[in-house]
């Protein structure tokens, strides 16, 4: 059997942080994980995790394997994994992602598109020959 590897994402492996105090006006494009606490327009990509914490306020459009949202957002989500709002959460925008958890009371204003994972093209097999038994001769 054919085993798929599923790309983990950590929230806690932060490699960029903006910071209470800090606004930033322009796009973001990271690697590993960002983590908002400051003001954000733009837009903000992540090969990981985008957090935006409960002081965060976001004004861009947000593309991440998940994001996860405490804080304030004013764009679309792309989130290829999960995208998971907390219950001081607020998301004016649309949603596209496999998996979604809104909690109670949150405040979303938008479309929300479940689409699962693209799935990967199958990998091209090489024919195995098989040779025929001594008695089949």
């Amino acid at each position: 059997m054919l085993e798929t590897k599923r790309k983990t994402y950590s929230e806690t492996n932060v490699v960029t942080i903006i910071g209470p105090g800090t606004a930033v006006n322009g796009d973001i494009a990271c690697k590993g994980t960002v983590r908002i606490e400051g003001q954000v327009s733009g837009r903000i990509s992540s090969d990981d995790t985008i957090v935006v914490l409960e002081m965060g306020k976001v004004k861009a459009d947000l593309s991440a394997g998940q994001v996860i949202i405490s804080g304030q957002v004013e764009g679309n989500i792309n989130a290829r994994e999960r995208l998971e709002i907390s219950p001081k959460g607020k998301l004016i925008g649309d949603i596209t992602a496999p998996r979604v958890s809104i909690a109670e009371g949150v405040l979303f204003e938008g479309l929300c598109t479940m689409d699962p994972p693209a799935p990967k093209p199958p990998q091209p097999t090489t024919p195995i020959p098989i040779k025929p038994a001594a008695n089949e001769i």
